[in-house]
Parts: C-alpha cells; structure tokens; sequence
C-alpha cells in the first residue's frame, strides 16, 4: 500500500516536519507517529530555543497584568542569581561581547547614532 504523508509545522523554526503513515492506520496510530516525528525534529533545536517556546506557549494564559513581572523574574532567573541580596549576572552574561567599535562600526555610524539619540529640542546640549 502508498503511504501518505502528514504535515506539521514546527512552531519554533516553522520547517515543516513529515510524517509517513499508512491509509489503514487508525488515527490514534497516525497522530502518534506525527508526533514521534516532531520530538525527533525538537532535537535539532538548541535548550534555549525549546525553553523560549515553552515560556511563549504558556504566557498568553498568564494575567495580562503579571505578565511583564513574571517574564522579568523567569529571564532575571535564566541570566543570574541573588547573592547576599543583590542579583548577579551570570559569568557568560556579565560581560559585553563587542567591543564599542565592533558595535558601532565606524565613525559614520556613530554619528548617525548620535543624530537618532537626540531628543529634537532646539535647545539640546547633545548637539
């Protein structure tokens, strides 16, 4: 017998993720090998890209309210940790990874930084 295909899409990188099952299969068997398939394609993904879903698949059942305090506390959780009663960054994270001018290029990009920053009062001593 053919076998059929079924599509899903990854909601993380949105590849499309296909199954082979065949026409006789009950659904149950069908969806289960779906399935099989897109955790076999999750692993492809990194544990960060996986957690950033998982955070945005469970945030819109959150209080529109709490969310910004509970995005700030579950990230606040991910990049460091309280010591002595102050948080600190992790040791990755703690440290800048460009360079100032690696960030801004050359000096024309620096002074169309400064032109965007200004606050457009005439008056404004960031000229």
């Amino acid at each position: 017998m053919p076998s059929r295909e079924i599509i899903t899409t990854c909601g993380i990188c949105g590849d499309l993720v296909r199954s082979a099952v065949a026409p006789h299969w009950n659904p149950g068997r069908k969806a289960l090998r779906a399935y099989q398939d897109m955790q076999k394609h999750l692993t492809t993904h990194s544990f960060a890209e996986l957690l950033r879903f998982e955070i945005r698949q469970d945030l819109d059942q959150v209080p529109e309210e709490q969310r910004p305090s509970i995005v700030r506390d579950v990230y606040r959780g991910l990049l460091g940790s309280v010591q002595d009663g102050q948080f600190r960054l992790n040791d990755p994270d703690r440290v800048g990874v460009y360079s100032i001018d690696e960030a801004l290029g050359g000096l024309e990009t620096y002074q169309l930084w400064r032109s965007a920053n200004r606050c457009g009062d005439p008056r404004c001593a960031h000229h």
